[in-house]
């Protein structure tokens, strides 16, 4: 599996590919030599620094807490600080990101998202600076993708639009397409209260036989609605609306 060129690991290693970026001067690190003069290195270098063949351990842990340092002292709202953590993090993440998207289907670019965003918020912790390290950082990311793509197995997948759209299909490979078509229903499904379940309402249209039986009931005001429960039943409260499908015929819609 490649990472696609809108990723955002893809995105992040373009910006550094530019020579204007990898040729400037990233950072000034300090050796352990009395009277040898601190190292300064260019981005492309700090690189080599940290995954070149032959790269020395000790001074590539000095670079690691540098470029930490560095991140945690840029405060600006949009400061390109933390940038280049993300960047040199890159290397001992791909693999992870890899794995996860194999084994449990997740969305490559999701994942991505997430362990960047597990990066910053290691970054911008209130503690950082004293308990921060590299090889911290870098497992805050990768229990943060897999733990993404665990809970995104428990969601149910439906194929009821998919359905709808094939049987649509069937009926115009029919030659039945110039028949009137039959009212659709506009279908919401609202967002629930509490932190599962969906993130936003739902809309979409049906026709009424792709409804289950007994799905709508009538209402005081004349119109069709009926609440339903969507997760397992061992995870339902009593008493607790997961969702609304209030519906009404497409035509009446101004």
């Amino acid at each position: 599996m490649y990472p696609s060129p809108s990723s955002m690991f893809a995105s992040v290693r373009r910006h550094f590919d530019d020579p204007r970026v990898g040729d400037a001067v990233l950072m000034t690190v300090p050796t352990d030599t009395e009277g040898v003069e601190p190292v300064r290195l260019t981005a492309a270098e700090t690189h080599e620094a940290l995954y070149g063949q032959g790269s020395d351990p000790q001074f590539a842990a000095t670079v690691w807490k540098e470029v930490l340092s560095t991140a945690l002292s840029d405060l600006a709202p949009h400061g390109t600080g933390k940038l280049p953590v993300i960047w040199l993090a890159l290397p001992r993440l791909t693999g992870t990101v890899h794995r996860v998207c194999t084994r449990l289907r997740a969305d490559r670019s999701d994942v991505e998202a997430e362990m960047v965003l597990a990066l910053l918020e290691e970054l911008a912790a209130p503690d950082a600076a004293s308990r921060l390290s590299d090889s911290s950082l870098i497992h805050a990311a990768r229990t943060r993708a897999w733990r993404f793509a665990r809970d995104g197995l428990r969601d149910l997948p439906s194929t009821q639009v998919e359905r709808i759209a094939q049987a649509r299909a069937f009926t115009a490979s029919d030659g039945e397409a110039d028949t009137p078509a039959e009212e659709g229903l506009d279908v919401r499904v609202d967002r629930p209260d509490g932190p599962g379940g969906l993130r936003a309402p739902l809309r979409f249209r049906v026709r009424p036989e792709h409804l289950r039986k007994g799905v709508l009931a009538d209402t005081d005001d004349g119109t069709r609605d009926r609440s339903t429960c969507h997760g397992p039943l061992k995870n339902r409260r009593s008493g607790r609306r997961v969702g609304t499908r209030p519906v009404r015929p497409v035509g009446g819609r101004a």
